[in-house]
């Protein structure tokens, strides 16, 4: 384990809302390196210290090691820093640079990716947004069973946002209480934790309108021609991204062979194709299903889409 430096010569003035902030607080706990750290926010003489370390901007983050004042600096500078302020109390396991195979944004070189520097930023700086996906998935995935004309769907919808943003409440409040929320907000909020909550109610009764204003609408009629026959055809159709996806009992007998392409989609998962046979033609992979979805699109299973030479048309 590495050696902690000394917390009184370390100290590190930021804000709320700064990623960059964010990112160098936990660059330095990994690191290994205790700090004393200051909100300029509510703290006015931190924020005078970062004036006449800056010419008389307030940029943070601003690290004093000793009599350095670094500006914006990067975690190998603070390191070097330590190294060079106090080089007795430094012990030498910590790096003067950062672990090379981390993923650090902003910087080049294998494996460092742009995916890999975003993934890092939203898990360093924004994952106390986790809680708006906890309140939205219940009435989301519960949505997915809901159709048209769909009046005692309602309940259910209901009884899932509740729940939904109850556990994100929870989840918040158990995350908040052992300081585990930290982090720039989004909206300018001065907590993470208050942002989370309100993003999270919000999040959760956004959802429940969407799927209350699906049940309030008429079922969909379509039906799928190539040529002058009609190979499908139903008034319980759902829509999604602009596709017409059939009940497969609403489909002609015998048209749909079974085709050997695959493909997947990130949010409704693997996707089989079939071979469209009409009047001795074969329409190579016409046709498509999600036989076992993700729970976003679980609204789709089993049913039948069609593109290409398959004209569908309204009812």
């Amino acid at each position: 384990m590495n050696e902690k430096i000394a917390p009184t010569r370390i100290e590190v003035l930021w804000r709320p809302g700064c990623p960059y902030c964010s990112r160098l607080r936990s660059g330095l706990r990994r690191a290994g390196i205790e700090t004393v750290e200051h909100d300029i926010w509510a703290d006015p003489s931190a924020a005078a210290r970062v004036r006449r370390a800056t010419g008389g901007d307030e940029t943070v983050p601003t690290v004093v090691v000793g009599s350095r004042a670094l500006v914006n600096p990067s975690v190998s500078q603070v390191v070097s820093a330590v190294h060079a302020e106090f080089p007795d109390q430094a012990d030498t396991s910590v790096p003067r640079r950062p672990v090379a195979d981390r993923c650090v944004p902003g910087r080049s070189g294998p494996p460092r990716s742009r995916w890999c520097g975003w993934r890092w930023r939203c898990a360093a700086d924004y994952w106390h947004l986790a809680p708006v996906l906890l309140a939205a998935v219940w009435p989301w995935v519960t949505g997915q069973d809901l159709r048209g004309g769909d009046r005692s769907g309602r309940l259910r919808l209901l009884a899932s946002g509740a729940a939904g943003i109850a556990a994100a409440v929870v989840t918040t409040l158990a995350l908040s209480r052992f300081d585990l929320l930290r982090g720039p907000t989004v909206l300018g909020f001065p907590d993470p934790a208050v942002e989370s909550l309100v993003l999270g109610a919000a999040g959760g009764l956004a959802v429940v309108l969407l799927g209350v204003g699906r049940t309030r609408r008429s079922a969909v009629s379509r039906s799928a021609w190539v040529g002058s026959t009609r190979v499908a055809a139903s008034e319980d159709v759902v829509l999604v991204e602009g596709n017409a996806y059939f009940p497969a009992s609403s489909v002609l007998p015998g048209v749909l062979v079974p085709s050997s392409t695959t493909s997947v989609c990130p949010w409704k998962g693997l996707a089989r194709y079939y071979t469209l046979r009409v009047d001795g033609h074969d329409l190579p992979d016409a046709a498509w299903t999600y036989p076992h979805p993700l729970p976003f699109a679980r609204r789709i299973k089993g049913r039948i889409a069609f593109w290409g030479a398959v004209e569908v048309r309204s009812e």
